[in-house]
């Protein structure tokens, strides 16, 4: 059922991208062709300040459209408590009615979950997973063979545009990729209110998201999947339940959950984005005046998509959280005959990002290659060229040495403006073996001496400095000197939240953390008192004033946890990096992300 999607998506994807190139030339289009108004989520007012000057560079640097009539806006989730993506949905419509008011009724809108710290993606938890490199097209004519995901993302929903009708809010999550090759002849989508997008999927992705049971009296939707890819429909059902994150166990107990493609194999129709038109967003402002205040967390999916409450479920007393719930079923499904519909996709593809192995694989992926036009390479293209991938190897704006890199190339290794090179013309002994399911990101390595960068590791580079914005409080101990480089090292397989006492903390999944760090670090922890820390948010990673001081360090640390496991290596020494004076200060990942400036 996978692999023979490839050449219609893959049509579907290269018209989808032909025509976003040719909006990026255009100041003024026919808006029904493109959304009016594109809308971030985020976590906080620091998010949300991040996020306005990345759609500001993109801007200045064409890389998204600039039209007359398109806005773009950053909406922050109120200070001091979690609400959740459907907490934010519901303050993001209601922004938007006290904005534009009726005239919402005439607008398409583009709503982007992008809330939160990403730390299961800590390479790109400062500047946000919505900004996170994903390969497309080796196409000659584009400058580039890579985009951000958030241009990715207004790409893939261009042929599904013209079909929404005006005042409708198409609502997605920024770590997922949807594919899809829409088939107009009975795609119909004006008279519906509330419509999830279905795809097909096994059951084991059925078990980490979303399943749809869907009203099917006569088989159409397993049937239509028997045709060939291009005839294909898409199809508009009723949902008749929504499961989220069930069993195998409990979706092989459901009955109609479970179809069978035309080879024997089963699958389900899984969630990924839905839209609503403006009748419903006046319903989630009555939903908003009726479960205010928002002092708990709503799911946009699994809250908003649930279509019922069995009677013997729901307790005698409530907590806030249930109420809430419960309010969103009773108004939005039961009454006025309103009602789930269900598009279903048998023509599409879903690619989660969620995880630093999730990333990994999909953009190495050869179906998501074949889909998006990717064109692998010969290893000596593959080190002429800047952006390209040869098997598992994926490079983005990077250069490398061919004399001096060694890869892994039979396991996934992913290379994000990465700079490789020596410091003499003699590179003899000189070289880096960079080994798999690994991801290396804004990384300038110059090589003096051979380097090995372990299985499983995530290494980037970050250049911050203090936040001098009110939300930092006064009492901060952070002088206003303190600014620098941060070059951080995790194992792309680590449990970045899982918190233990300092000398019980590992990386790499089994390297204890206090025997790879400084000394000095660990005296500033031991100063701390007794804490439970986690990878996330301990304060093990030193900034310098130089990427290639950082990049050492980083290396060093590296160095220290290949010994760990083979304890007949020479351990390196620090070279009194301490005495140097080299190292500003040590932070966390969360320290970055909650109280620091990123350069973009």
């Amino acid at each position: 059922m996978a692999n023979e999607y490839n050449n219609t998506l893959y049509e579907s994807f290269n018209r989808n991208l032909k025509y976003y190139d040719n909006l990026l030339s255009q100041k003024s289009i026919n808006n029904q062709e493109f959304w009016d108004i594109i809308v971030l989520t985020s976590g906080n007012l620091h998010q949300k300040s991040l996020y306005e000057r990345q759609i500001k560079r993109k801007l200045e640097n064409n890389e998204i459209p600039n039209l007359e009539n398109l806005e773009y806006h950053v909406i922050a989730d109120p200070p001091g408590r979690q609400i959740g993506s459907g907490g934010s949905t519901l303050l993001a419509i209601k922004f938007l009615y006290n904005k534009y008011g009726s005239n919402l009724e005439r607008k398409k809108v583009l709503l982007i979950h992008a809330g939160g710290y990403s730390t299961r993606l800590p390479h790109v938890s400062i500047l946000g997973k919505l900004f996170m490199k994903v390969p497309i097209s080796s196409d000659s004519t584009r400058e580039r063979d890579w985009v951000e995901l958030f241009d990715l993302k207004l790409i893939i929903y261009i042929e599904l545009i013209k079909h929404l009708k005006k005042g409708t809010v198409f609502l997605t999550s920024s770590d997922t990729i949807e594919l899809m090759s829409i088939n107009v002849k009975e795609t119909s989508l004006q008279n519906t209110s509330l419509v999830a997008l279905a795809h097909p999927s096994t059951l084991h992705i059925g078990s980490t998201h979303g399943v749809y049971k869907i009203q099917d009296d006569f088989n159409q939707c397993q049937n239509d999947i028997k045709k060939q890819p291009k005839d294909r429909e898409c199809l508009i059902k009723l949902c008749k339940e929504y499961l989220h994150k069930p069993s195998i166990e409990i979706m092989r107990n459901h009955k109609e959950i479970i179809h069978l493609d035309n080879n024997g194999n089963e699958f389900v129709y899984t969630d990924s984005t839905y839209f609503f038109d403006y009748n419903t967003i006046k319903i989630f402002l009555e939903i908003l005046d009726e479960i205010q205040p928002l002092t708990y967390e709503l799911e946009a999916w699994s809250d908003f998509l649930k279509t019922k409450f069995e009677a013997h479920s729901i307790p005698q007393e409530m907590t806030p959280l249930e109420k809430a719930q419960l309010t969103i079923i009773k108004k939005l499904y039961s009454s006025d005959n309103r009602e789930l519909n269900v598009l279903i996709l048998n023509n599409s593809k879903f690619y989660h990002l969620g995880t630093m192995l999730e990333y990994i694989n999909v953009n190495v992926d050869p179906r998501f290659k074949d889909e998006l036009g990717i064109v692998s390479f010969t290893q000596g293209q593959l080190l002429n060229k800047r952006n390209s991938i040869k098997g598992n190897i994926c490079m983005m704006n990077s250069q490398i040495n061919e004399n001096i890199v060694s890869f892994e190339e039979s396991v996934p290794i992913i290379l994000d403006n990465v700079k490789i090179h020596s410091t003499t013309s003699n590179e003899e002994n000189k070289k880096i073996i960079i080994s798999g399911w690994s991801i290396l990101s804004n990384i300038d390595l110059i090589i003096s001496k051979e380097i090995r960068v372990p299985n499983y590791t995530c290494m980037f580079t970050s250049f911050l400095r203090k936040i001098t914005s009110s939300e930092i409080s006064s009492t901060s101990s952070f002088s206003e000197k303190e600014e620098g480089y941060v070059t951080f090292i995790f194992g792309t397989n680590d449990d970045m939240k899982a918190s233990y006492s300092f000398n019980s903390l590992v990386i790499y999944k089994n390297i204890l953390v206090h025997k790879i760090v400084l000394s000095q670090c660990i005296k500033s922890i031991q100063q701390k008192g007794e804490h439970k820390y986690a990878l996330w948010n301990v304060p093990i990673f030193p900034m310098t004033k130089t990427k290639e001081q950082s990049v050492r360090l980083a290396l060093l640390m590296l160095n220290k946890i290949e010994n760990e496991g083979n304890t007949t290596k020479k351990e390196e020494v620090y070279d009194n990096i301490e005495e140097n004076h080299e190292i500003i200060m040590f932070v966390s990942l969360k320290m970055c992300v909650e109280m620091m400036e990123v350069s973009i």
